[in-house]
């Protein structure tokens, strides 16, 4: 029974590295899904005010 402690240890430890790792790897994401986000809006369109009449 003295090693079922250490084993729970283990385990948990486990546990909390991969729920970390899984935490940074969704947070990676997000951000790649932001930037693709803002590469896809378009430009803004040229409004009757840009041009200079002739």
């Amino acid at each position: 029974m003295a090693e079922t402690p250490d084993d729970l240890e283990r385990l948990l430890m486990d546990v909390r590295k991969t729920i970390s790792e899984n935490k940074q790897f969704l947070e990676q994401l997000m951000d790649e899904a932001t930037e693709a986000e803002q590469e896809d809006e378009p430009e803004s369109v040229a409004g009757s005010d840009d041009f200079e009449e002739l």
